[in-house]
Formats: C-alpha cells, sequence, structure tokens
C-alpha cells in the first residue's frame, strides 16, 4: 500500500518543508512590550526612553538550518522517488551469449510485467523471466538442458551477466559464459 502512494508521500513531505521554510521566516510578536496609551508617564518619560540604547540585533540560526534541512530533504525525495529509475524488460531484445563453444545471438521475445514473465528466444525456446531492480533472472530449458541467464541491467536498454548451463540438474561451468543483450 506505501510502496503505490510514495508519490504523494513525497509531495506532502515536499510541501511541508515549504511551509516550515516560509513559517520559520515569519517575524515574532515582541513579548514584553509595554503599551504606551495605558502605561503611567513619569516626568521624563519620552526622553528616557528616547535615550535606552538599542537591543543587539542577534541572528537566529534556525531559519537558515530549517532551509538546509529543506533543500536536502527535497533533493532527497527527488532522487529516490521522482527520478528512480525502472526498467522495463518486456519486448523484443537482441541476446549475444559467449562461452567455450563459440557466441550466438538470438532475437528474444520478453512478455509479461516488468516484473515476471514468460520470454521466447529464438521463435523456438521458452522460459520465463524475473526482474528485482537492476537483477535479471532468465531461465530458458527443455527436457535435459538448462540454460540460466543472471545479470543485472546497465542501462535501460542494455543488460549482461553470467551465463550457467545445466545438464540433467547439474551445473558444468566449463559450458557457461557471459551474455549481453540490447532493447531493439
Amino acid at each position: 500500500m506505501i510502496k503505490k502512494q510514495q508519490k504523494w508521500i513525497a509531495i506532502l513531505v515536499v510541501c511541508t518543508f515549504l511551509w516550515l521554510m516560509q513559517l520559520s521566516t515569519m517575524p515574532v510578536a515582541a513579548a514584553g512590550q509595554a503599551d504606551i496609551a495605558g502605561a503611567e508617564q513619569e516626568p521624563d518619560y519620552f526622553e528616557a526612553s528616547g535615550q535606552s540604547a538599542a537591543p543587539a540585533n542577534k541572528r537566529n540560526i534556525l531559519p537558515y538550518v530549517l532551509i538546509g534541512v529543506g533543500v536536502v530533504a527535497v533533493a532527497a525525495v527527488l532522487f529516490l522517488v521522482v527520478l528512480k529509475t525502472n526498467y522495463d524488460i518486456t519486448g523484443t531484445w537482441s541476446l549475444t551469449y559467449s562461452w567455450a563453444g563459440g557466441t550466438c545471438t538470438y532475437d528474444t521475445i520478453f512478455t509479461g510485467t516488468k516484473d515476471s514473465g514468460t520470454l521466447i528466444m529464438n521463435n523456438a525456446i521458452s522460459g520465463s523471466y524475473t526482474v528485482d531492480g537492476k537483477k535479471v533472472s532468465c531461465y530458458v530449458a527443455d527436457a535435459t538442458r538448462k540454460w540460466e541467464f543472471v545479470g543485472e541491467f546497465t542501462s535501460k536498454t542494455e543488460m549482461g551477466g553470467q551465463l550457467n548451463y545445466y545438464y540433467l540438474n547439474v551445473l558444468y561451468p566449463e559450458y557457461g559464459g557471459t551474455f549481453s543483450a540490447v532493447k531493439k
């Protein structure tokens, strides 16, 4: 529930800090100021009050601190929520993998959601995929063999990582390699 409301919470936090920044710069009512009309005036009242030294103007650091905290909070909210990169694996990718036996390139179609779904490699071999943030895991299998692509996005349109090969559910590292993919 909170994940769906992140942008609204971020906007509320930004608005609250902007309001606090404005509130901190507003003048405060003077405390202990005497009402001239109601106070009893003694002889030489105006002369005496005119001769008193004005109090030293003290600078309050609180507005500067609140403005600094507000700027940092706005930057953090923008970075974490608004400018966060969302990776979308769905669509057609040119997948190239290399191992000791050579290099192969296949068009691979990812269908489903941004988080999980199915893939079809070279219009023949099917499998599944999962995406967790930047991390990508793809599995392609037939009756006896399984290829596992484990990597991450390097940009919104590129990904790469490690290729693992299994035969009868036993890992054969000598047939493994690397992969890279570019979105078409």
